[in-house]
Order: structure tokens, then sequence, then C-alpha cells
């Protein structure tokens, strides 16, 4: 059996090619879109991923959860352990157990066995390093074939997106795509002619910058304070050091978390802030595991901005509890650099294509960061002649992976 596997870093969704057309794969119970999650106990090696993996954390399972477990594929932390209980474990091995209970999924739900697989990829894993860039899709290849996989091939995600909406026969179109991923946001621009065959890729971007980079700002500028991040400490006079919660901020590098030189660190903090509620958290958050808990309420707290103006952050350690009051205006500001980062990528898109922004017809979004609303309305703003496809924004790139590789 052929499928299309979008192994996103927040969300991930695989699609099949039908004789009745492509559609996706319910991977849980009325679900077609599974949180790129893995909890693993510490009382034993069983882990879950996606939904289930959340609510055995969040109902106070003994054990560690990951999420954005892809961010680490074109970066040295590939290489690296993350300690788990008493073992440390490659990162390798936390992406083949997350795509190995995926495929038991999937095949368990279609009642065949996955031979063929295309697979989606941003168009650049790593920015600046061409060889992590390529070892980043060699991994990622070796996993899905370690799970019993025959054949996999590789298509750009913005591309993928692009597949999967029809136009129609009526002349031809310039789309570009604008995919804002949790690790990366990719741009590409299509010419189509004459319906479905008529498909041309005339250009294709990316940076290593997405949804989680909005996580990142909003933790560090607006809810690290509350665990202590600006305070003085009393007992000697010196500020807070910044890098536990430059670490609590990037959900990629939790496991720099837990190990002892974090914990000395945060011990010498209590040590001269005795009296700060906010470091006693911060201390209790990484006790108990709850960085991956931490970042599914800032991820939550940004998804709320995106249709109000207003949205709460809380967390409870033991008889303290944290809370702060978060405005729309305030995140949109804090993010602008990174929304323009992406206009500058999205306009090299373009040149590369040779397309003028007033010759875009159609405008495909993709990701869930495309609903904050800055960068919605910036990227329309930019093409204001151009419809907005009603594709669907969470499945299109699986969808399409699927019709590509059917």
């Amino acid at each position: 059996m052929r499928v299309g596997i979008d192994f996103g870093t927040s969300n991930t969704s695989v699609a099949v090619k039908t004789p009745d057309g492509v559609k996706l794969l319910e991977l849980e119970p009325g679900t077609t879109s599974i949180p790129t999650a893995i909890f693993y106990e510490l009382s034993s090696r069983d882990y879950s991923i996606g939904n289930p993996a959340l609510e055995d954390y969040e109902a106070g399972e003994d054990g560690r959860l990951m999420r954005s477990i892809k961010s680490v594929l074109g970066t040295s932390l590939i290489e690296e352990t993350t300690q788990i209980g008493n073992r440390a474990t490659p990162f390798r091995q936390v992406i083949l157990d997350f795509l190995s209970q995926l495929m038991a999924k999937v095949e368990k739900t279609t009642g065949q066995k996955v031979t063929h697989v295309t697979q989606g990829r941003p168009v650049s894993f790593n920015d600046d390093d061409p060889s992590r860039d390529a070892m980043a899709q060699a991994v990622l290849a070796d996993c899905l074939k370690e799970t019993g996989v025959l054949e996999v091939e590789f298509l750009f995600e913005p591309v993928a997106a692009a597949r999967s909406v029809r136009f129609g026969d009526d002349g031809e179109r310039i789309a570009f795509v604008v995919d804002i991923g949790g690790g990366t946001s990719d741009f590409s621009v299509v010419r189509l002619t004459g319906g479905e065959d008529g498909f041309e890729v005339l250009g294709s971007s990316g940076v290593y910058v997405g949804g989680n980079d909005f996580d990142r700002i909003l933790s560090f500028f607006e809810l690290t304070p509350l665990f202590g991040r600006t305070e003085t400490l009393e007992l000697n006079g010196l500020p807070t050091p910044s890098a536990p919660y430059v670490t609590l901020s990037d959900w990629k590098s939790h496991n720099r978390l837990y190990l002892p030189a974090a914990a000395k660190e945060i011990a010498w903090m209590r040590k001269f802030g005795p009296s700060s509620k906010g470091i006693q958290a911060l201390e209790y958050l990484v006790e108990n595991f709850e960085a991956g808990l931490y970042a599914h309420k800032t991820e939550a707290a940004k998804i709320a901005l995106s249709g109000a103006d207003e949205a709460a952050f809380h967390y409870d350690a033991d008889d303290i509890h944290l809370s702060k009051h978060l405005m729309r205006a305030a995140f949109e500001d804090l993010i602008s650099e990174t929304i323009a980062t992406m206009h500058r990528v999205a306009d090299a898109c373009l040149a590369e294509a040779g397309v003028r922004k007033p010759d875009v017809t159609d405008i495909i979004m993709v990701g869930g960061s495309t609903f904050i609303p800055a960068v919605e309305d910036g990227f329309r703003a930019e093409f204001p002649q151009a419809s907005l496809s009603a594709n669907d924004r969470f499945g299109a790139v699986a969808k399409g992976l699927a019709l590509h590789g059917g």
C-alpha cells in the first residue's frame, strides 16, 4: 500500500489515494491529525503517541513527554541522546519509535501493509549546512525503512499542498503557497494550466523558522518572568541567569533541562533566591518533568490569541499559582521580526520563480500558524488581487503527498 505522510513538527497526518479520491486516514477515533508527541513511561519501556501521549502525561503518569521531535532533524541534536528515566535514549530512536507506532495505527486502520511512502519534507531542514540537510532526509528515510517500508520518496511540503488543491480547467493560474509549520516556513510558486496534468513548480524556498518560534518568543518574553527570569537574587545581588529560561522556551532542547548541570544551576538560584516563588516553581517544573506541560500551555495560549484579543496562562506548582494575562497586540509586536523574516524568504521564492506579486492569482495557506491574524493578514495584503484557497490547512500536505505518490 502507498501512503503520503505529513510527519510535522506539531502534528502528523497520513493520506491514501483511493478509487473515490484521496482521503485522510483516521489515526485515532474521530481524528485524522494527531500531535507529534510521544510519552515514555519511566517504569517500563512502553510508550504512547499522539493524543494518548498527552493524556497519559496530563493524567500524572510517571514518565517523559516529548513534542516537536521532528525539529531535531537537521540539527546536532540528532546525534545526541535524551534522558528517559535512568536510560539515555538516542533522538534517532525517539523518531523511530513514533513512526513505528504511527505505521501500526495506519496498518490497523487499513488492514494493509505499508510498503511505499511519499514523505513530506521542508525545503530545508537546515539553512546553513547542506550536509545536515541531507543527513536529516537520510535519517528520516532510514527510520521509515526500519518500520518495514520498502521505498521512500520525498516531496517538498508546499509543493504537496499545491497538489491537493483543485482549480478547474479555466486557463492558467499562478498559485503561491505559504506553509508555516512548527519548525520551518516554506514557500512555493506553482503554475497550473489545463487541470491536474498542467502542474509546474516555478520556485521554492524555506527557512528554519516556524510556529515553534512564536511559542519560544511568547514563552521567553511573556511567561518566563513568572518563573523568576527578570529577578535579582536576594542574597548575592546578581541577576537570575537566563540560560535555564532559554532552554525552557526551546521545545527541542527540553532534554537539557533534565541534565545534572541544569539541576545544579537551578539549585544555586534557589540557594541565593530562597524567597522567590518563581524560581521555586521553575525547580518544581524541572524536578517533575513538566517542561512538556509548560510547552502545551504556552501553545494553547498562542492558539487562543489567534481567535481572541486576550488569553490567559496558568501554571500550578504545589501551593504556588502562577498566571499571566496575555494580549494579542503585545504578542504580535513580539513576533513581528520573525514574520518579517518569513516575508523576506517568500520574496526570494517569487524572485527565483520570476513571478511578480500582481501575477499571483491564488494563495494557498497551510499550517496552524497561518491562522495567526498577523501572519494571514500580512500575506493576504501582499497579494490583494489573489483569491485565498479554501483548502484544508491541516490536511493539505498529506493529501497532496498521497496524490503525488499514488
